[in-house]
């Protein structure tokens, strides 16, 4: 396979040009915020003319994505179809068939801690504290205000302030967890400690669908750090 720096002139001028800002204004235009953003496209001249493009990489960090704060991510695309004639005409890159996109992120526990507000997350842990409070979702009474995330080993720890009928106590949740099936996040042990009784306290386990795009290889807790890899598909 070729690489960049053995490219004809023509190809390398559309890479350096066209395709790589191109590229990065597409991925900037699917996340909120990015602090640092690298594009790398390797493949050659006949597939790239072709409008295929063999492979790109992609290293981002301070990404937010759909309210996600991602920390530092590294991707890897391949046989990426889009409308180059457009694109060399000044119009924005679209995607042409939907892609595999390989990841693989990092997650610190500041990352995590600003995620919570994420529409993905906040529902999830809506519907976890509906279950322990035994609330009707449509009619709860409750309000949690998350003070602090705390990742050891093998254990993610949510603390924060539970406010129920006009009473506000502490609250923590702690938490193992585990990946089934690629898109099945599975919370277990889960212990919740508050000083009033919680109807559905004892729930010692939960899962979290991620939805079938999603494909999580690896899902590890280490000290102050959620570490992810797995594929994600992305759609035109």
């Amino acid at each position: 396979m070729e690489n960049v720096a053995q490219l004809t002139n023509q190809t390398r001028g559309i890479v350096g040009s066209v395709l790589s800002p191109a590229c990065r204004v597409w991925l900037r235009s699917q996340v909120s915020h990015v602090d640092d953003l690298r594009v790398d496209i390797q493949g050659g001249s006949r597939q790239i003319l072709g409008g295929t493009i063999p492979q790109v990489t992609v290293v981002a960090v301070g990404a937010v994505y759909q309210g996600l704060s991602l920390g530092s991510i590294d991707l890897i695309a391949q046989n990426i179809q889009i409308n180059l004639p457009q694109v060399i005409k000044g119009q924005p890159l679209r995607l042409l068939e939907p892609i595999s996109v390989i990841a693989d992120v990092k997650f610190s526990e500041r990352d995590l801690q600003a995620s919570l507000a994420a529409p993905l997350l906040s529902q999830a842990i809506k519907d976890l504290l509906c279950q322990i409070l035994a609330s009707d979702p449509q009619q709860a009474n409750w309000h949690i205000d998350w003070q602090n995330l705390h990742i050891a080993p093998s254990t993610l720890i949510l603390q924060g302030n539970l406010t129920a009928d006009d009473r506000t106590v502490p609250i923590e949740i702690s938490m193992g967890i585990d990946i089934h099936d690629g898109h099945l996040l599975i919370l277990d042990p889960l212990q919740i400690n508050c000083s009033i009784d919680l109807p559905g306290s004892n729930i010692n386990s939960y899962q979290i669908d991620l939805g079938t795009d999603v494909n999580i290889t690896q899902l590890q807790l280490v000290t102050g750090m959620l570490l992810c890899q797995g594929c994600i598909q992305v759609n035109p």
